[in-house]
């Protein structure tokens, strides 16, 4: 236990610097990286293959199922590598599109009737605080202890996995989002954002992840 090198992934999120911060203040190195910076993947792992303690890719503003641009993605080597990853928000829609599963609009609009294309385009998708119900394997993940089987965590998505990737085990849902948070081994998905600081029990989920799936120790619990 102690200090430990975690790899943040930025996937082009707004986000990014907040993530970054909250795993520097929680007294842990850090390197940070653009997905689409110009690194050699098998070199880039190769170098922190004895340091590592977990991985984290971050959200991000693009859309995952567009056809103009290149989605925000991340080399395979960086998923080989056996370390605790941390999958959040499109990292979660990433890791679902990549094991086949569709990434489908979630909606504010609650009536399907009314879901037109002119709607779609003021709709906001699940946005700020959003109450996240636990199911029972997720009041025993180690991801969320301590928190309860009902919490607020903080929402900013427009799109969702449509259903859980086969073998994967359903920690986390909200009432718009059936898909909220899963897990795997010691991959762990949400599409919640734990990093900002109105996120009010975000520190406790890094910590968590830091913890008890990263085996470091913070130094605020």
């Amino acid at each position: 236990m102690g200090k430990g090198l975690i790899y943040i992934m930025d996937m082009e999120s707004t986000l990014s610097e907040a993530l970054v911060r909250r795993v520097i203040d929680m007294d842990q190195y850090c390197v940070f990286r653009k997905w689409d910076m110009d690194i050699n993947p098998e070199a880039e792992t190769a170098a922190y293959a004895n340091s590592l303690k977990g991985i984290i890719l971050s959200g991000s503003a693009k859309n995952i199922n567009s056809t103009k641009h290149t989605p925000p993605n991340i080399p395979s080597q960086f998923l080989e590598m056996g370390v605790p990853i941390l999958f959040i928000c499109y990292g979660l829609q990433y890791l679902a599109k990549l094991r086949g599963v569709e990434i489908v609009r979630c909606w504010d609009e609650t009536d399907p009737a009314k879901r037109t294309k002119a709607v779609r385009k003021k709709d906001k998708g699940e946005q700020g605080p959003t109450s996240l119900l636990l199911t029972e394997a997720g009041q025993q993940s180690i991801l969320f202890r301590g928190l309860g089987a009902n919490f607020p965590v903080w929402m900013k998505h427009n799109w969702m996995a449509e259903h859980l990737p086969e073998g994967w085990t359903l920690t986390a849902s909200t009432e718009k989002c059936p898909i909220a948070a899963m897990e795997y081994n010691n991959m762990f998905a949400v599409q919640f954002h734990p990093e900002p600081y109105n996120s009010l029990f975000g520190r406790t989920i890094l910590h968590n992840f830091l913890s008890y799936a990263c085996g470091v120790t913070t130094p605020y619990f």
